[in-house]
């Protein structure tokens, strides 16, 4: 029996009205059917700080509703499935995002919202999501899907896409690393997807055994031969659990993020931990899941370590 969890998932997917939102949405659509799980909506409001007097009869609450109500049917038309369910909540959407992160499986955001600056590659919401989500977040850019339904034989544009792209692991060899690449051959399973794993090394850190030694200085292709080896060595364990998934190994001389915003080309998803080897240790978000989550082309998974899940 290979690893896949046979329970039922709980997508979160925020809507704020933006197109990025309602692309998250589309998304969330797809990947909630692709997995047969349940999908939950959740929209926030806030009486906002201004000088200016309000309508007397303006309710930030029932735009909020109007507006979830709107997105909606414009995801699913007039009859929503018995699956799905919306909620709005008072106060900060980042707030009751992350509070819905405890009883979620996955959580999905748009990487820009109504608020911010627009110049801002990811907003406010998607980055402290990203950071402190107890569950996986996939970050939605409004160009990174757009699903026109399914096609004559019933499979979604999701589906459609899995048999085709891969997800791409970025591995490091951290226990962070080993949860998103769990996380990934999990989902691949249940999507009918293979996996890609990939591990650089550039020549500000080459690997230690790879110091001179007796004079003999290895080849670039002899470095990153053994850095392939190491890598599938160290995921093996992984992998056997999910036989009917097809993976490949990948080591390529490179730095981390340039090499995975490369790959997200042609992934189906991008799929990274939260925390790698390297940076500081008190950030919560690394310098490559951030600059992945910011620039892939395709969407990005951030898997919180598991210290970061029971904390």
């Amino acid at each position: 029996m290979d690893g896949i969890a046979r329970t039922t998932p709980l997508i979160v997917v925020g809507v704020d009205g933006s197109n990025s939102s309602l692309a998250a949405f589309e998304f969330a659509k797809e990947y909630a059917h692709g997995l047969h799980g349940r999908l939950r909506a959740v929209s926030a409001w806030t009486y906002p700080i201004t000088y200016n007097p309000l309508p007397v009869s303006w309710s930030p609450e029932e735009e909020a509703e109007s507006q979830l109500r709107q997105a909606s049917k414009d995801v699913f038309g007039d009859t929503l499935p018995t699956w799905y369910e919306s909620a709005v909540r008072e106060g900060s959407a980042a707030n009751n995002l992350l509070d819905e992160s405890r009883e979620a499986d996955v959580l999905i955001v748009g990487s820009r919202g109504h608020g911010g600056f627009t110049g801002l590659l990811l907003g406010s919401v998607s980055s402290q999501c990203a950071a402190h989500s107890r569950c996986p977040v996939i970050v939605i850019h409004s160009a990174d899907n757009n699903p026109t339904g399914s096609d004559e034989a019933g499979q979604t544009p999701l589906l459609e896409s899995a048999r085709d792209r891969p997800l791409v692991v970025g591995h490091d060899g951290s226990a962070n690393a080993d949860d998103a690449l769990e996380w990934a051959l999990n989902t691949a399973a249940r999507l009918g997807a293979s996996v890609e794993v990939v591990r650089t090394w550039n020549l500000d850190r080459i690997p230690p055994q790879f110091t001179e030694e007796h004079g003999y200085v290895p080849s670039f292709d002899e470095v990153t031969a053994r850095v392939h080896r190491d890598l599938v060595a160290e995921t093996r364990s992984l992998i056997d659990k999910y036989p009917t998934v097809e993976v490949t190994l990948r080591a390529a001389l490179s730095q981390p993020a340039a090499e995975l915003i490369s790959s997200s080309k042609h992934a189906l998803m991008v799929v990274v931990g939260s925390r790698g080897r390297g940076g500081f240790a008190g950030l919560i978000l690394g310098s490559v899941s951030s600059e992945c989550v910011a620039r892939a082309h395709r969407p990005v998974v951030v898997v919180p370590s598991a210290s970061h899940k029971e904390s």
